[in-house]
């Protein structure tokens, strides 16, 4: 499926009231890159009827990547591939769950059949574990439309927005676990923050999740240090050795990978702590320059992407692929900026003078 075929250079056309001016407000130039978005998406819609029929392509997308994880799986276990491959695919088809799951939290698919919403829910969570709940997931989310670079965005500074780069920030981008490592800020700036509800949201998959993790740390420094010369006894038996190892690089891997680069591009493409509230202008920028294909594999070329669900949100995640070469256009048209990367060494304030705690 190609996307719309609409030359960047008829968005003057698209609305008669689209006229030249010298200044445009805030809300004229969201409004007029709304317009560009919607447009494009109902020419795709018209185009391709398929695109209609959202619930069943959200139930093929489940499938595929599900039988695509068990699929690899076996392939790995079978001495088919090597562990190096089986994570790289499964690391892509877990980036496919982690975008219909962001579908779902806003309620795409489904919307009045709660049962297949939640079952879907929970299979995705099972596959793409090292996060917490999405039932809380669409709790903090909701409030990152509201709240996007303000102290309140809890899930954005989970990720590590808004901090220094340096080894804190590094941790959290590449283990969801170190996220705790911001909780005594967050009790300090965020009144309605509740870290039990928190932990709460991590059970049982996210415990399982790095029960695992740790457990191969654990099999692996065994082996590395050869501790059992040393007279120590292996916690594990070879049993359980095995199949924690097995389930590292079905499960464990593929999903390390893909959330640490999400965290990296996500974190990098939103804007922190010097903008105003609901400025979707200056919310986020778009981040996809050549050198960050490789991260952008893992998250279903997000940095490129995400900024066109912040301008409309009720929109799924295949569609704004589709309508992102216009959708850019009309960006570039209208002031948002495109591969700030200098954001990374100003701890992701909008602005190059401002202070940074």
């Amino acid at each position: 499926m190609k996307a719309v075929s609409i030359s960047p250079d008829s968005i003057d056309s698209l609305e008669v009231q689209f006229e030249k001016k010298a200044e445009l407000t805030e809300k004229e130039r969201v409004r007029r890159i709304s317009a560009v978005i919607r447009y494009a998406e109902s020419k795709l819609r018209r185009q391709f009827p398929l695109l209609q029929k959202q619930n069943l392509l959200g139930l093929l997308i489940f499938a595929v990547s599900c039988l695509g994880f068990t699929f690899n799986a076996v392939l790995y276990l079978k001495d088919f591939i090597p562990a190096w491959m089986c994570i790289i695919g499964n690391a892509v088809y877990a980036s496919f769950l982690h975008e219909l799951e962001h579908d779902l939290i806003h309620n795409l698919y489904f919307k009045t059949r709660p049962a297949i919403q939640n079952s879907l829910m929970w299979g995705i969570w099972f596959l793409r574990g090292n996060l917490i709940s999405p039932w809380y997931r669409r709790m903090i989310h909701l409030i990152h439309h509201k709240e996007s670079g303000q102290k309140n965005d809890i899930e954005e500074r989970l990720i590590g927005n808004g901090m220094k780069w340096g080894f804190k920030r590094l941790i959290i981008t590449l283990d969801p676990l170190m996220t705790q490592l911001r909780f005594p800020e967050f009790i300090k700036e965020i009144p309605s923050f509740n870290i039990w509800s928190i932990w709460r949201a991590t059970f049982p998959i996210f415990i399982i999740f790095n029960a695992i993790w740790i457990s191969f740390i654990i099999c692996k420094s065994w082996e590395i240090f050869n501790l059992s010369s040393y007279g120590w006894q292996m916690p594990f038996s070879p049993a359980y050795t095995a199949i924690v190892s097995a389930l590292f690089v079905v499960l464990v891997a593929p999903n390390m990978l893909r959330q640490a680069c999400l965290t990296f591009i996500s974190s990098s493409c939103h804007y922190y702590g010097d903008i105003p509230k609901a400025d979707l202008i200056r919310q986020m920028q778009v981040l996809h320059p050549w050198y960050l294909i490789p991260f952008q594999l893992f998250c279903f070329n997000f940095g490129s992407t995400h900024i066109i669900h912040h301008f409309v949100v009720n929109q799924p995640f295949y569609i704004r692929q589709l309508v992102a070469p216009l959708a850019h256009a009309a960006m570039q048209k209208y002031g948002i900026r495109f591969n700030d990367i200098q954001t990374l060494m100003r701890a992701n304030r909008f602005s190059s003078t401002s202070s940074i705690s």
